[in-house]
């Protein structure tokens, strides 16, 4: 397994594994939903871009919960095609293109979030991201400004990840006991 495709390939099947056997652990998704919260009020922060998680993703429902309740406003990604939109999102979701829940509301630019919070199935010290392999969040991410915090478990944060030129880098990690910035 030479090249970093197949290399990048691997490691997303060792990750979604080890998420796969991970036990549910609710003191670790509160403490990574209070990070989250943390870091909207320490930045000051009034509208962030986040997810609904899916198939074994960081858990960050409570963040989501507590944002409305603070009136912080969120953006979700609805898949559209193979790119990302955004929505205002409210608290309402509906089942979108590819058959999992996703924010409902109307439409939002990605570029009016302060920040974006975005999932990964592990991040490395240089701020290269892993994602699940489509695509998705790089295309969306290719031409915006918005500061990017890739969201993980901490176990998920590596030395070095193989990467390409097409790889969003992003400026952040949050996990659960952990924010870790990789460049201003």
């Amino acid at each position: 397994m030479s090249s970093v495709s197949d290399k990048k390939a691997s490691l997303r099947q060792q990750i979604r594994k080890a998420r796969a056997n991970r036990e549910p652990k609710p003191a670790e998704t509160t403490r990574l939903s209070e990070q989250l919260g943390q870091f909207c009020l320490d930045g000051k922060l009034k509208t962030v871009a986040a997810y609904l998680p899916i198939d074994g993703e960081p858990d960050i429902q409570e963040f989501l919960s507590w944002a409305l309740l603070n009136d912080i406003k969120l953006l979700l990604p609805i898949v559209s095609g193979d790119d990302l939109n955004w929505v205002h999102f409210t608290g309402k979701t509906a089942v979108g293109q590819l058959g999992f829940e996703e924010g409902a509301g109307k439409p939002a630019n990605l570029e009016t979030a302060d920040a974006a919070f975005i999932p990964a199935l592990a991040v490395d010290f240089s701020g290269n991201r892993l994602g699940k392999g489509k695509g998705y969040y790089d295309r969306a991410l290719a031409s915006s400004k918005v500061k990017r915090i890739a969201v993980v478990f901490d176990d998920e944060i590596l030395i070095e990840l193989p990467s390409e030129a097409h790889d969003q880098k992003v400026d952040a990690a949050i996990s659960p006991s952990k924010l870790l910035w990789f460049r201003n």
